[in-house]
């Protein structure tokens, strides 16, 4: 029996659950990139910090997964329930990844390998406000990769809306200073690409079954790419190493302990919450309600310059730079509610004419259609889909329907809420 059959009938929202995950993500980024600030305040080198904090993570990772498999108390013993359930219903212990999912695992996991050394590459010559923002170009490979993926083109509504959060987190962490030809490229071209190819691996990874029919949980997904990221981030330290030595480690690793330890159990969740997003909806979308971490920051990063002013500069003094920060959280906000606004789901009931010969997968390829199912009684076919269009889509959906040679009639019912 499948690990859906045995889950508890939740009282959210699927929506709501999608939001929350994707946007939550991102509120957890703000605090662990506060964390990683303090504990690089330390240890300055970015690739010996990096290691530093790779490894420590891993370290952490591992604790916490193993506190996560701690078995509960269930009366259904066809049904392994952990601590780990009630932050991904998958999760049934540490699950090794084999075949397609291993493959998909260890891309995802050198891809973001890449992007995480070639960020510390940039970082050498460019800052940090230079960097992010225009990283935001990941958005527009991700919206390919769902155009591709799903056998659609992006409705104007999210191209839009993306667009909007995209230039919102652009000009609210743009900051003075020069990119160059060279600086332009790396991070429109490998850098964006790998942190697109790392998500599009991710999810593959996510929504590919086993030979036994499971599909790999997040939890999991993240201890396995965290292997690969630990050892690429590792080799890439060695020439710092070899150059300055164990030295700025061994001097400081005892003030950057606290803050490592708290960002990677943060970057953990984070990373969690974001792949259980990536399961419910599309890339791009993810991405972009994700990117609600730049606004959040903010405050935070207020907060601690309480006890950290040296670390945390106010910029208060910087009229024009405070105008652009809420000019461009303003547009992000306006992206996100936009977008979780258009988003609408149906179900379209289907009666299927008698002796005619029936094609499921002409019907599957309909663009808009998520599932079909058979069912008995007054109508034959259930069939499940999500648009963004409303109008221009159901009529599209119905008409491209009713001219299946073997479809009776059908009807349409718009689903108000949804549970899973």
């Amino acid at each position: 029996m499948s690990i859906a059959a045995h889950r508890e009938f939740s009282k959210i929202r699927r929506k709501s659950t999608f939001y929350l995950l994707a946007l939550g993500s991102g509120l957890i980024t703000s605090l662990w990139v506060v964390l990683d600030a303090i504990g690089n305040n330390f240890i300055t080198d970015p690739y010996l910090f990096g290691a530093f904090e790779m490894v420590v993570g891993l370290i952490v990772s591992i604790i916490l997964v193993l506190i996560l498999s701690i078995p509960l108390p269930n009366k259904d013993k066809e049904f392994k329930k952990t601590l780990g359930y009630y932050f991904d219903p998958n999760f049934q212990g540490i699950m090794f990844p084999k075949g397609k999912v291993l493959l998909y695992t260890l891309l995802a996991g050198l891809f973001a390998t890449g992007n995480t050394i070639l960020y510390f590459v940039l970082l050498e010559k460019y800052d940090a406000s230079l960097i992010m923002p225009f990283s935001q170009f990941v958005l527009v490979y991700l919206l390919i990769a769902d155009s591709i993926s799903e056998r659609e083109k992006p409705v104007a509504i999210e191209i839009q809306s993306i667009t909007m959060i995209a230039v919102g987190v652009m000009i609210s962490t743009i900051s003075g200073g020069k990119l160059d030809a060279i600086g332009i490229s790396l991070i429109f071209g490998p850098f964006a690409l790998f942190s697109a190819l790392y998500t599009v691996f991710q999810k593959k990874a996510l929504v590919t079954k086993n030979d036994k029919g499971r599909k790999i949980d997040t939890l999991s997904l993240r201890i396995w790419t965290l292997f690969i990221m630990t050892a690429g981030q590792v080799i890439a330290s060695l020439p710092s190493i070899y150059r300055v030595g164990f030295n700025e480690i061994k001097e400081n690793w005892k003030h950057s302990l606290a803050p490592v330890i708290g960002s990677m159990l943060l970057v953990y969740l984070g990373v969690i919450a974001y792949t259980r997003a990536l399961t419910m909806g599309k890339m791009s979308i993810v991405r972009a309600l994700n990117s609600i971490s730049v606004i959040s920051t903010y405050p935070l990063a207020a907060i601690f310059a309480i006890w950290f002013p040296a670390i945390f500069r106010s910029g208060g003094n910087d009229i024009v730079g405070i105008i652009l920060k809420i000019s461009g959280s303003i547009l992000i906000l306006i992206g996100v509610v936009t977008l979780s606004m258009s988003e609408t789901r149906g179900l379209i009931f289907a009666k299927i004419k008698i002796g005619e010969k029936i094609d499921l997968t002409k019907l599957s390829q309909i663009r808009g259609i998520e599932s079909v199912a058979y069912t008995s009684g007054v109508y034959d076919l259930i069939i499940s889909i999500r648009l963004r269009n409303i109008g221009k889509a159901y009529n599209l959906i119905r008409k491209s329907i009713a001219k299946l040679p073997w479809i009776e009639s059908v009807v349409t019912l718009p689903v108000i809420r949804e549970y899973k």
